[in-house]
Order: C-alpha cells, then sequence, then structure tokens
C-alpha cells in the first residue's frame, strides 16, 4: 500500500480508535480533574497543624512557620473546591473554614517567625477551639484537636472513665 493510502485509512480510522467508553478526556478537561474530597483535605490540614505544633513545641519554628504556610494553602486552594461531606450538617462549613483561614494561620505564622513559644501556644489553642467547634457544629464532634502544641491530631489520648 502507498503512504498516502495508509495516510487516508489511518485518518478514516482514527475516530473509531479514539472513541472511548467513559473516558474522562470525553467529558471535557474538567472532569478530568477530580475534585478532591473534603475529609481528604481535612486530614491534611490535620497533619499540617500537628506538624506545625510539634515544632514549636521543639523550638524549630522555622519548620513551624513552614508547615502554617502549608496549611494556609490547604485551606485557601485545596479546601474551597473539596466536595462536601455527605454526612452531617455540612451547608455552614465553607464559611467556617473561610473564617478559619483568614484569623488563626495569621497569628500562628507571626508567633513562629517571632520564634515565641508562649503566643504560638495561645494561638495554637485558639485555632483548636475553633477547629473543635467546627467538628461539632458539622456532626463529627469525635474528631477532637488538642488545645497543647505536640499532641496527635486528632487527639487520640484515651478518654478517662467516668
Amino acid at each position: 500500500m502507498r503512504p498516502t493510502a495508509w495516510l487516508v485509512l489511518s485518518l478514516a480510522l482514527l475516530p473509531q480508535c479514539t472513541a472511548s467508553r467513559g473516558s474522562p478526556s470525553d467529558a471535557g478537561p474538567a472532569a478530568s480533574i477530580a475534585r478532591p474530597r473534603y475529609g481528604a483535605v481535612m486530614t491534611e490540614i490535620g497533619r499540617r497543624f500537628e506538624l506545625a505544633g510539634r515544632a514549636a513545641k521543639a523550638k524549630r519554628f522555622e519548620l513551624a512557620a513552614f508547615e502554617v504556610g502549608e496549611l494556609e494553602e490547604a485551606f485557601d486552594d485545596e479546601l474551597p473546591s473539596a466536595k462536601l461531606p455527605k454526612e452531617g450538617p455540612t451547608a455552614s462549613l465553607p464559611a467556617m473554614a473561610e473564617a478559619f483561614a483568614k484569623t488563626h494561620p495569621a497569628a500562628l505564622a507571626t508567633a513562629a517567625r517571632a520564634e515565641d513559644g508562649p503566643a504560638f501556644a495561645e494561638a495554637f489553642r485558639q485555632a483548636s477551639a475553633t477547629c473543635n467547634a467546627c467538628h461539632e457544629a458539622s456532626g463529627h464532634a469525635f474528631i477532637k484537636v488538642p488545645a497543647a502544641p505536640g499532641m496527635s491530631v486528632p487527639d487520640l489520648e484515651p478518654i478517662a472513665a467516668p
């Protein structure tokens, strides 16, 4: 077969070869980008919050400031586009997350840059209280964020017997 014939045959078969069944590219570019789940982003936020607290407690304030910056990025870049949880009242989550992002990361970053352990601990305590209030409002009160830097997030300490 001549090269021109191969080209014509290839172009004729191209639509059949590229037609896919349920491929993400069929739905357009936006469909190929999966939205993260809210819980997955919150897990990352919890990890960054824990690391910032542990770093500050160890007087590694440069690392604490870095982790707070990563925390800010998660609130600014990932959380707004995340899929809300299916369980619990979630309508207020975006507004609560936005309010958190406007207040707490800046206070944590300021304290970390100043290498001020007590100020960092107070900013951490206030951020923790806001986290726990949001968890309660969204039906996730069982996810407790510790008030003191250096503990795991979520709080996994045994519950005292009544």
